[in-house]
């Protein structure tokens, strides 16, 4: 995992902005690409008493873009992550912060556009000013005041900020991993309405068909595997099922990253004939154990076939 391997303030310093502001700040651009003007607009000239110009405002102070900023990213990261579970990697650090960064690009090159249409003096432009205005506001002079005081109010957006993009991205660098487990499946491919069987289950003697494997790792890191193909005799009745017979027919080893699939096409070529086979595929992390059973493995698919001809056993 790449950024696993980055040092952890690095990582902090480059995930939390990406994580709780950069996505709505970039969005919030899109929408806003000119700087807060103040000026007075007339209410209603026909009316007696409500000539006089009241003050109006067009667009948003920095203060505004930054709460905004924050409150966009909790709806824009979400919708990445759970955009990413429709992807082959899954809800995974690496794959959330891709497409937070893609999404933060294309929102900063939609901004640029938006921008460069608005007169250069209208533009908006970030500065350091508006930390006076978040902490302090202006008010009527009275009793020899100074006109400017700390606004509890804002002093307290300040912390509930700074607490939020604090936790959010704390759980964005160090995300919870619960219990990890692995899939193991049969590749189906296209099914239509002639189709009897959606893995090959009918082999005529001596015939060899691939059996489409896959293994896919969610155990949170990487790990070694060993799969088996085993063709086995079973005797059935109508309470259990006895095993007489088993042949290895064949075996894999591999590893996986997580969130890594391996796929591949097993060549299968049964030993024995009789309607009363079925494979086994036996997947274990790590070795693969001198005599392998499906009480010892870590998952177990099992696949009835017909053998046709040949007289096996």
């Amino acid at each position: 995992m790449v950024i696993s391997d980055v040092p952890g303030w690095l990582r902090i310093g480059f995930v939390v902005p990406l994580v709780t502001v950069l996505p709505g700040y970039a969005f919030i651009g899109l929408l806003y690409p000119r700087t807060e003007r103040a000026s007075p607009r007339v209410f209603d000239e026909t009316e007696g008493g409500l000539s006089e110009s009241i003050p109006t405002k067009e667009g948003i102070d920095t203060v505004e873009r930054i709460v905004l900023a924050v409150l966009s990213s909790l709806i824009l990261v979400p919708a990445v992550v759970l955009g990413t579970n429709f992807t082959p990697w899954g809800i995974t650090v690496e794959p959330i912060l891709a497409g937070l960064a893609g999404l933060t690009g294309v929102l900063v090159l939609g901004t640029a556009v938006r921008r460069l249409r608005v007169p250069s003096s209208q533009r908006y432009a970030p500065s350091f000013s508006f930390l006076s205005t978040l902490l302090y506001t202006r008010s009527t002079p009275t009793f020899g005041s100074t006109g400017s005081s700390p606004y509890p109010f804002n002093i307290a957006l300040v912390i509930a900020i700074v607490l939020f993009a604090s936790s959010l991205g704390y759980a964005a660098v160090n995300p919870p991993t619960g219990d990890g487990f692995t899939e193991l499946y049969i590749e189906t491919g296209d099914v239509t309405g002639e189709t009897e069987s959606m893995y090959p289950s009918q082999f005529a003697a001596g015939e060899t068909r691939a059996l489409p494997v896959t293994v896919a790792n969610r155990e949170n890191e990487e790990t070694a595997y060993g799969l088996v193909v085993l063709q086995q005799r079973v005797n059935r009745t109508d309470t259990d099922e006895r095993v007489v017979e088993t042949d290895r027919i064949t075996q894999q080893r591999f590893t996986l990253d997580q969130g890594e699939n391996w796929s591949q096409p097993m060549s299968v070529s049964p030993s024995m004939s009789g309607s009363d086979l079925r494979l086994v595929l036996l997947l274990y992390r790590g070795d693969i154990p001198t005599d392998p059973s499906i009480d010892t493995a870590y998952r177990v698919l099992r696949l009835p076939i017909d053998v046709d001809g040949g007289g096996g056993s």
